[in-house]
């Protein structure tokens, strides 16, 4: 007979608020997949467990079984990211991640390979690396890792290979679509040569190699509007955290928290 109680590596990718004093948490574990638990009187003053009911929380937890929901019995922390929490251009492009990877799993489909995805990503930002590196890294490898990877080595509709020069991006082909392809279409969203070879450089790269991609505003802003607009598509929704990111991107100082 399996025990009632298990325990499980974990980040909070968000929560809501339920009953009076209570949280639900959904839980993206290493082990189980996304998981969405119940923490009994964790708004209440007195509970010893609130700073690991937040979001972007790393911790393992411990958890009952239950009928509808999991229960929240225990934890111990792993990783709080405290830098990361204090800017709010880093914890915007936390939420960001989460957000992606809530929507892209379904509950208790595993998927350690994301997990660690995701886990690189808050570790990268709380290690001050640059939020719209971090972001368009994540994209990349997260549209890889579900089975969604853009095309960018050869043309998405005919096959042959892209010439240096400006080619197109088009989420409902699969990515780059070469020069005389686009010309057949009314409206395509122009690539630019840097933009195709950023891509290919995150594509390729480990976090830690691809931080070293300097993104001034032009690029960033090129990558982030095209790589948007395939999670988009395939998502079939907004993300409604690139919003706030939208805001931060235009202030002239980053914001801190406290």
């Amino acid at each position: 007979m399996a025990s009632r109680t298990y325990r499980a590596e974990a980040i909070v990718l968000k929560t809501n608020d339920f009953a009076e004093a209570d949280r639900i948490l959904v839980l993206f574990t290493r082990h189980f997949g996304k998981v969405r638990v119940v923490a009994k009187g964790i708004r209440r003053a007195t509970s010893r467990m609130a700073g690991h009911a937040e979001p972007l929380t790393h911790a393992t937890y411990q958890l009952a079984r239950g009928r509808e929901l999991d229960v929240l019995t225990g934890a111990e922390a792993r990783a709080l990211y405290r830098e990361m929490r204090d800017n709010l251009a880093l914890i915007a492009a936390g939420w960001y991640v989460a957000e992606l990877v809530d929507r892209f799993t379904a509950d208790r489909v595993p998927s350690a390979p994301l997990f660690d995805l995701l886990e690189s990503a808050l570790r990268s930002l709380d290690a001050g690396t640059s939020a719209p590196v971090v972001c368009r890294w994540f994209d990349l490898h997260l549209l890889d890792r579900s089975g969604f990877r853009p095309e960018l080595g050869v043309c998405a509709q005919c096959r042959k290979p892209l010439a240096e020069a400006t080619n197109a991006w088009e989420p409902a082909a699969g990515g780059v679509i070469c020069v005389a392809c686009a010309a057949r279409l009314s409206y395509v969203a122009p690539l630019s040569v840097r933009a195709l070879k950023s891509l290919r450089y995150l594509l390729v790269s480990d976090l830690d190699t691809a931080a070293r991609l300097r993104l001034d505003a032009t690029l960033g802003h090129e990558l982030d509007r095209h790589l948007r607009a395939f999670l988009r598509y395939v998502i079939d929704r907004d993300i409604a955290t690139a919003r706030l990111m939208d805001e931060l991107r235009d202030l002239k100082q980053p914001a801190r928290v406290s």
